[in-house]
């Protein structure tokens, strides 16, 4: 994985949003989640990501199937926890899917891991190594 510079590291404590929307903290914090047997969050979210950047209507509808199945389906091994009342509204929206089919899941599952894998994260012996990794003013 790319090294990314100490301020880029940094900033990633500074919000979830900061860590989220640089694509090396995700693979970083991906890793992290692989550790701790919830990797399917950050799947299930940079799936519908990828599913807001699709324009063509046959290819959103595809997509938003095999994200269903993959993620919100009980069937599913990386079915992510969702409330009863968003799973409904998804289930709802399958009729038609569209990019938006899954925003309401996303936007739980988003705020589930700021909660919860988050703090966790800054506090890993991976993420205070990729700080420490940038060494020190005593080593000037």
């Amino acid at each position: 994985m790319d090294k990314p510079a100490y301020d880029v590291v940094y900033s990633w404590s500074q919000s979830f949003d900061n860590l989220m929307k640089n694509k090396t903290g995700q693979k970083y914090f991906a890793e992290f989640l692989k550790g701790e047997y919830s990797d399917e969050n950050i799947l299930f979210w940079q799936a519908c990501e990828e599913l807001k950047r699709e324009k063509n209507a046959e290819k959103i509808e595809e997509k938003a199937r095999i994200i269903y199945e993959d993620f919100i389906s009980i069937l599913s091994p990386k079915e992510v926890s969702l409330d009863s009342r968003v799973r409904e509204i998804v289930n709802n929206n399958m009729v038609r899917p569209s990019s938006q089919t899954f925003d309401e899941a996303q936007n739980q599952i988003f705020t589930l891991m700021q909660r919860d894998s988050y703090p966790r994260f800054l506090s890993s012996a991976l993420y205070r190594q990729m700080l420490g990794t940038h060494g020190t003013l005593e080593e000037v």
